[in-house]
């Protein structure tokens, strides 16, 4: 059994913040929403991918 540490845990959490990102600009986009909306979720979503490529192996 292998024991997580929390220095495993917080790369999960934050590949799961940027595919959850992801998936509400690729929702916002296939509804058709407004662009300032769009604009908004695209930019949560590369801020999720910069803090995911930042945290150290």
């Amino acid at each position: 059994m292998m024991i997580q540490t929390s220095r495993d845990i917080v790369p999960q959490e934050q590949t799961r913040a940027a595919l959850e990102a992801m998936r509400a600009y690729f929702t916002a986009t296939a509804q058709s929403r407004p662009r300032q909306e769009r604009q908004r979720l695209a930019h949560e979503w590369l801020a999720a991918v910069r803090r995911l490529r930042a945290t150290p192996p």
